[in-house]
């Protein structure tokens, strides 16, 4: 390399490592994600106890760096029912950062990141400098690792930067010959005596199995430097490569045994994640949570030992051609996203060295990764619910590089900086996530380029930022941050097309759906399918900010069946011209488990039932069914019993059990906007309202023709005493009152309703 390419590294590299060590603690991040606080609790309890129990001061530490929240994941394992614990993840990346964490604390393991993938740009540039000048070698390296969601992991206290520099080593000591340059000096004579051409297939071997102790399936990318060993010197080069493999896999699981008493986290043990609460004592453990919970758990995570999902036949079947899709052009995942230059790279390896059987063996592997991501765990191929990009296929991202060998024409690397500026910035110049609306580590997938990309159905679960809504039978899914669901309807934000999917158990022919404005003027367009419709606003106040229209959508964007049940898929799009700020006070979602078990905690302060929600609001839309079903005749019942006592207390709260007889020829809905429900009215003596909407009380389910139902009326009394009649009704929430359908279909009841104090 030449001294100025030599000089720009360095100061590129300096840049990137001293970074991160000069983050302050506690600060940002504010809490630790996915599996973080093993890997840092492992760093720490080597650096301080030397050991990897997990222990009450182990705990403790968590106070020093992440004290805001609680720690949701530590993951765990055990070979005697809990009464020994040790942490549950490699310990690899603990060992190799204990050094830095303990100068530096959690940044030190950031750093350790940062020069390990400063490392791989280095590699690679050493290895393209073979085929290309000096300064364009650099250039795509440090492109084709800094602008990717590798850059990312670098911050992530997790393995992803150790087994991208293991596969690195591991390819460019295969791929690029020894230096010939003779050595100097006592240090050089005495490097040179091990680290030399005649030893550099075992350091190979070696190399790899750093990667593969964290996710065995990399194993895999190492058969290429084998091949190449062995086309070196026959048998002898492999037997060199295998034996340098071999002897790091005995160190390595050595170390662990010593530790532990098992090679690895994953083998021979009960492991569980548990949540850390309290920073003063060691988290409740399986055993502490009772038999019921220990024989739920393996089928709530799968095997407890956890390699052995590796031994089993793959899942092939009809998600695997709609995840390979999503694996190279997936919103959330998609290889050429968030990798740009892994394109370049294949294009290159296209015009130039498709005649290289070796660097087909690497395309071979790398396709076999993703083959065993896809196919081993097609509802987790991704990385599970914490992730940016493709979590799990970043470990094998490094050989891509190595299927390049001439950059031409040179502009290539230049294209892949403009797009890395178009898909890739936001998470560069974000590391620890954006401050955005309702923020998640996949909050740049808002950004324009990402919505022309498909969504990935497949792994709807699985990714943060997007929440759902049932309502009459249909299924509403979008972001959380342009989406908001109170009671029926869906508020969307103004200014911009909002994009959700509906899924229903049957086609939709003519749904119906109601759309409100809290603002004027304001243009609502709402597209479902194949059809759209356009509202102008000219009133913010009832009745002109309230409308209806049916839609008539098609045929399905997508018809799917999941878990042996069919339903089918239709885009939607809402967008508003205008918008404003809008509260309503909501009923409480129900608590977690997890914020069900803090709420059991002593001292815990109680559960607010109710909660005020504040949103910037476009347009709200509620979905009332369809055309037809809207239309069926549900209006008909019989009172069968709900006969109340003659006198009540004024401004009391009265529960009465009432049974009602569906007489009509249509079934009652008990869920969605338009469902049927029970109510009163109150009348003053001569029959006229003096409240007409009453309390609602809802349905135990639907009811069916000639079905019989007894419901527990909740019935508020006037604040006034007199004599009262007692209407009970029954209505279509959003359509009618059975009564203004069928006159006389109520049941009225005098009542004399007495003063509060009354004896």
């Amino acid at each position: 390399m030449s001294r100025t390419v030599r000089l720009t590294f360095a100061g590129l590299a300096l840049f990137f490592v001293l970074f991160p060590l000069t983050l302050q603690k506690p600060g940002l991040p504010q809490d630790l994600k996915s599996d973080e606080p093993a890997y840092y609790l492992m760093a720490l309890s080597l650096v301080h106890d030397f050991d990897l129990l997990c222990e009450t001061q182990d705990i403790q530490r968590l106070t020093n760096e992440f004290p805001y929240n609680n720690a949701n994941n530590l993951i765990l394992m055990t070979d005697d029912d809990w009464q020994t614990v040790w942490f549950g993840k490699p310990y690899l990346i603990s060992l190799l950062a204990a050094p830095a964490v303990a100068l530096f604390g959690a940044n030190g393991f950031l750093g350790t990141n940062m020069a390990l993938l400063m490392l791989c740009v280095w590699l690679g540039a050493l290895y393209l400098r073979r085929f290309n000048p000096d300064g364009l070698a650099l250039l795509f390296s440090a492109g084709f690792f800094l602008i990717s969601n590798a850059f990312a992991y670098v911050f992530w206290i997790h393995t992803e930067v150790l087994c991208m520099a293991s596969v690195t080593i591991c390819l460019y000591l295969a791929f690029t010959p020894a230096s010939t340059a003779v050595p100097t000096g006592r240090w050089g004579r005495f490097l040179r005596s091990f680290w030399n051409a005649a030893s550099r297939p075992a350091w190979s071997g070696a190399a790899i199995i750093a990667g593969a102790y964290n996710k065995p399936i990399l194993a895999l990318l190492g058969l290429p430097a084998l091949y190449l060993a062995y086309r070196a010197e026959r048998l002898r080069g492999a037997a060199k490569w295998l034996a340098g493999a071999v002897a790091a896999g005995v160190l390595v699981c050595g170390i662990s045994i010593g530790f532990t008493g098992h090679p690895s986290a994953y083998l021979g043990v009960e492991r569980s994640g548990v949540r850390v609460l309290d920073f003063t004592r060691m988290p409740d453990l399986p055993i502490a949570r009772g038999e019921a919970y220990k024989e739920k758990v393996p089928e709530a995570s799968g095997p407890r030992n956890s390699w052995s999902w590796i031994f089993r036949l793959p899942e092939v079947d009809r998600r695997l051609p709609e995840n390979t899709a999503y694996f190279f052009v997936g919103r959330h995942t998609g290889l050429l996203l968030y990798a740009p230059f892994s394109g370049i790279c294949l294009l290159l390896f296209a015009l130039y060295s498709r005649r290289s059987p070796e660097r087909w063996g690497v395309l071979a592997a790398l396709a076999g990764v993703a083959f065993f991501f896809l196919t081993l765990i097609p509802f987790n191929w991704h990385g599970g619910g914490g992730f940016i990009g493709n979590r799990y296929f970043v470990n094998a991202l490094p050989a891509l590089l190595f299927l390049v060998t001439r950059i031409a024409p040179a502009w290539l690397a230049v294209a892949g900086f403009a797009l890395g500026g178009v898909f890739v910035a936001p998470i560069l110049f974000t590391p620890f996530g954006a401050p955005v609306p309702s923020p998640t580590l996949q909050a740049h997938v808002r950004n324009s380029p990402f919505r022309f990309f498909p969504f990935e159905r497949t792994l709807a679960g699985q990714i943060p930022g997007y929440r759902g809504q049932i309502g009459s039978g249909v299924y509403f899914f979008g972001r959380r941050d342009v989406l908001q669901s109170v009671g029926e309807s869906l508020w969307a934000v103004g200014g911009k097309p909002v994009e959700l999917w509906v899924h229903t158990d049957r086609p939709l022919t003519r749904p119906v759906f109601q759309i409100a404005t809290a603002i004027a003027p304001n243009r609502v367009s709402v597209e479902l399918g194949r059809d759209r419709k356009e509202i102008h606003f000219e009133s913010a106040t009832a009745p002109g900010n309230t409308t209806r229209i049916t839609l008539a959508p098609g045929a399905p964007n997508e018809e799917r069946a999941d878990d042996g049940s069919t339903y089918f898929a239709y885009k939607m799009w809402i967008e508003a011209s205008a918008q404003t700020f809008r509260t309503e006070v909501v009923q409480a979602k129900p608590p977690t488990e997890e914020e069900a078990e803090e709420l059991a905690r002593p001292g815990a302060a109680p559960r607010q039932e109710f909660e005020e929600v504040t949103f910037l609001v476009g347009a709200a839309v509620t979905y009332l069914g369809e055309e037809g079903d809207l239309e069926a005749d549900v209006y008909q019942l019989e009172w069968q019993g709900g006969k109340p006592p003659a006198e009540w207390r004024a401004n009391r709260l009265l529960r009465v059990p009432a049974t009602v007889k569906n007489t009509s020829p249509a079934a009652w809905p008990a869920r969605g906007a338009t469902r049927v429900a029970l109510a009163y009215h109150w009348l003053d003596s001569a029959g006229q309202p003096v409240i007409f909407e009453g309390l609602r009380s809802a349905l135990p389910g639907d009811v069916a023709p000639g079905e019989s139902v007894e419901v527990v009326l909740e019935i508020a009394t006037p604040r006034k005493p007199g004599e009262y009649i007692l209407e009970l009704d029954a209505l279509r929430e959003q359509l009618a009152w059975f009564s203004g359908k069928r006159p006389g279909s109520t049941l009225r009841l005098p009542v004399t309703v007495l003063p509060t104090d009354a004896p």
